[in-house]
């Protein structure tokens, strides 16, 4: 049976906070901050278009019948768009540095 590695953050010659910035501390949780908006139009165009898409998810067979979700095509566009943006590149590359020291 292979020993248990320890690593100690100050022996890593990482910068951390060029790698975790994608989620920034709160008082109970983390916010993301790599979500970008052109302004509180955009931002509210992204939740509905969010709210959208689960409506369309759970109603898969009829999606052509919901008359008040005019562009079903640019809804799932723009959360496919912000969910790109959640994904955690940073802290990937971090991991993988960690990784390659042990």
């Amino acid at each position: 049976m292979e020993k248990d590695k320890t690593i100690y953050l100050e022996s890593l010659d990482l910068p951390l906070e060029a790698y975790f910035g994608s989620l920034t501390p709160q008082k109970r949780d983390f916010s993301a901050t790599n979500l970008r908006f052109k302004g509180y139009r955009d931002l509210l165009f992204k939740l509905e278009s969010l709210l959208n898409v689960c409506i369309l998810a759970l109603d898969n067979e009829n999606s052509g019948n919901h008359e008040a979700i005019v562009e079903p095509g640019v809804s799932i566009l723009s959360v496919l768009e912000m969910a790109v943006q959640l994904i955690p590149h940073e802290e990937a590359e971090f991991l993988d540095g960690v990784r390659e020291q042990l």
